[in-house]
């Protein structure tokens, strides 16, 4: 019997996203594992099985294989914030690797599919369908240790060393609405108190999801000051249509370990600079840490601007 194109895409997709979510389900729920698995191997899965499926039941080309791929990896997503797996930021992060992911795997599919006979093919399949769950158990049982990443963001205020100075150690509660980013839940800055002075004294920097707690290791007024992170919040509250959802990766996918405010003044204006050192856990790290690094940047801009903006509004004050 001839399939209608709707029941070949459906014939297509809807096992490869079968697949998938059951890849997803191991490497969240099973073996807590973000790392190559999930992000690699599970789009090449889908995509794998959406392009064989869909040379079996009809004609094809690869350029229709990988629209299919598309598709499953698009609805996969869909699935995944819909079953609670995952929120939707975490997804939209993924997804330009997944459509990338989809290029070779559709192809793979594709080949196979039109190369090989049907039992080949269907070995084959099996092949890949064993190999995704065998890789998330071993990345579970052999976890990499992240790297210490450093991530540097500086901004000119026009006032005083000493004026920017006092805005470092505390700031008051930031008024810019938060924007991009952080509109789409990632954690952001809106405020720093200090309880104590010197090293030793402990400064809480409050974020949308609660506060990083640090402890001052240099205070060399006013030309640098460093701290230990000591607690960190979650770094993000997902979007998902069910509330509030526990996602594994929100606990221990990212840390920061320390960081540290340098001034310096020239000209009566003052160069500040903010560094944080991070580790991330998930897989690729080259992608991650790109995301992870651009995440850091609007954090440091955002504090920063605040203290640029209120030394910049007092030493103003003063002169007048």
């Amino acid at each position: 019997m001839r399939l209608t194109k709707t029941s070949r895409v459906a014939a297509s997709v809807l096992p490869a996203c079968g697949v998938g979510l059951g890849g997803v389900y191991l490497a969240i729920r099973v073996f807590p594992s973000y790392s190559w698995a999930l992000f690699v191997g599970t789009p090449f899965l889908v995509s794998f099985v959406a392009a064989l499926l869909h040379g079996w039941t009809g004609p094809t080309t690869w350029r229709a294989a990988y629209g299919i791929a598309l598709l499953s990896i698009l609805l996969l997503g869909a699935l995944i914030v819909c079953f609670a797996l995952d929120g939707l930021i975490c997804v939209l992060m993924a997804l330009p690797m997944a459509v990338l992911v989809a290029f070779p795997g559709s192809a793979v599919g594709y080949l196979v599919g039109k190369r090989l006979g049907r039992g080949t093919a269907c070995a084959a399949a099996v092949l890949v369908m064993g190999a995704v769950p065998g890789l998330v158990a071993f990345e579970s049982h052999r976890p990499a240790t992240p790297r210490l990443h450093e991530v540097t963001t500086r901004v000119e205020v026009r006032a005083p060393i000493q004026s920017v100075w006092d805005e470092v150690i505390a700031f008051d509660k930031i008024d810019e609405p938060p924007k991009g980013w952080f509109r789409l839940g990632i954690a952001y800055p809106v405020e720093a108190r200090i309880e104590g002075d010197g090293p030793g004294a402990l400064r809480y920097c409050v974020f949308s999801t609660g506060a990083f707690l640090e402890r001052i290791t240099r205070w060399e007024a006013p030309v640098a000051l460093e701290f230990d992170v000591i607690s960190n919040p979650p770094p993000l509250q997902e979007l998902s249509p069910w509330g509030r959802i526990e996602a594994p990766h929100a606990a221990g996918a990212f840390s920061a370990e320390r960081g540290v405010f340098r001034l310096c003044e020239a000209n009566g204006e003052t160069v500040l600079e903010g560094t944080t050192w991070y580790r991330q856990n998930m897989s690729p790290g080259l992608y991650w840490r790109n995301i992870s690094d651009l995440v850091i940047h609007a954090i440091h801009r955002r504090v920063l601007e605040q203290i640029k903006k209120r030394a910049e509004e007092k030493y103003g004050r003063h002169e007048q």
